[in-house]
């Protein structure tokens, strides 16, 4: 049932920061500040995500055998291959919530400059 906790907790945080930032910027009435704001919360987002990349920077460091008899067993390359396959889906994840969420942030801020120059014509 909780075989994916981290995901889980990934999603919540994630979701915390984009209503807490929503409101934050949804008072702003300065140009500037909403998107400073934005900003600021797209990098602390990209922090969360980072932080929940694998510990270990690449698979290389997994260490590869050296010769048949670091795998001679089953158990011995099942436990490679699960170690890899676990790295490599949750650096997949994290890369696919990291292209959705700078696209996201790249649409706000798009719909942000709309708004402020339909707002400004509109004074003129």
């Amino acid at each position: 049932m909780f075989e994916n906790i981290d995901s889980l907790y990934l999603v919540i945080g994630l979701l915390v920061v984009f209503v807490i930032g929503h409101f934050i910027v949804q008072r702003q009435k300065s140009f500037k500040l909403t998107l400073q704001y934005r900003l600021a919360f797209y990098g602390l987002v990209m922090m969360i995500l980072w932080f929940s990349l694998p510990i270990t920077p690449s698979l290389s460091t997994f260490g590869y055998p050296e010769d048949v008899s670091d795998i001679e067993s089953k158990e011995k390359l099942l436990k490679y291959l699960q170690r890899y396959n676990v790295a490599i889906v949750k650096t997949t994840e994290v890369v696919h919530h990291m292209i959705f969420i700078t696209t996201f942030w790249f649409v706000a801020i798009i719909s942000s400059m709309v708004k402020y120059m339909k707002l400004e014509k509109a004074e003129k």
